[in-house]
């Protein structure tokens, strides 16, 4: 697994099929991400630092 995340200008930026946070290839971009933090985690650490960045921004409406 790749430590980088995908630069801002690459098309992998916002494939649901690749990991954000590694690149890393996803078994779908819905469960297969939730799956690949539970394997990964530096990423599950990235994911909850980028979740409590946003937080606020989503209110309400956030389920994660």
């Amino acid at each position: 697994m790749s430590e980088d995340h995908p630069p801002r200008d690459s098309p992998e930026w916002n494939n649901p099929d690749l990991c954000p946070f590694c690149g890393a290839a996803l078994s779908d971009g819905g469960v297969g991400f939730i799956d690949h933090i539970a394997d990964a985690p530096k990423c599950e650490e990235r994911f909850e630092a980028w979740r409590g960045q946003i937080r606020d921004d989503i209110g309400g409406e956030w389920g994660g």
